[in-house]
């Protein structure tokens, strides 16, 4: 679960920063805060992994590892979230311990950011997705990757787990399972 508040404000009597959504009498915007909300909502009834983070750039990266599954589609996900609370960039190796030599699939695998270039950048009624997630697709997806952080990023790698099929031992049914 994941909780915000203040949730809502009126454009009009703002008496309080940072709110999650922004509204008037005609109209509304998510503010970076609430998007960073979203990335949490969308995996909740994870289990968190165990996860060591080993950069040699300070410590401005912060990362956890959950397992998820989406419950529009059924399917299973790796989720590795990042923060870059830095000002550069960082190159970033990814490794998964514990998964078999194709437990991630090849496509299907996605990466959303959220960053801006500026740390100040705040969504308004002109310019309403000025700081909003974007989705990739992950090119390179697997248990092992490199992968640069953007400064000032929360980032999340979405990897599709592979699921089989497996046969159990004297019935005539089959179990599906993530691997």
């Amino acid at each position: 679960m994941a909780s915000y508040a203040p949730l809502f404000v009126n454009a009009n009597d703002r008496r309080w920063k940072p709110d999650a959504i922004v509204f008037n009498s005609a109209q509304l915007y998510g503010t970076p805060s609430y998007w960073v909300q979203q990335f949490f909502r969308e995996s909740s009834g994870a289990t968190l992994l165990n996860a060591t983070l080993l950069t040699n750039s300070s410590s401005s990266i912060v990362a956890s590892a959950i397992s998820w599954e989406d419950s529009e589609n059924a399917k299973s996900y790796l989720r590795i979230k990042v923060v870059n609370l830095g000002s550069s960039s960082v190159n970033l190796k990814v490794s998964v311990d514990g998964l078999g030599p194709n437990s991630i699939k090849l496509s299907g695998s996605t990466k959303t950011q959220l960053t801006s270039t500026n740390l100040k950048d705040e969504n308004s009624f002109m310019e309403p997705n000025k700081v909003v997630p974007s989705l990739t697709l992950l090119e390179n997806a697997a248990k092992d990757m490199d992968v640069v952080i953007s400064p000032y990023s929360f980032t999340s790698f979405d990897l599709l787990r592979e699921s089989v099929s497996m046969k159990m031992e004297g019935t005539d049914s089959f179990s599906r399972s993530s691997i």
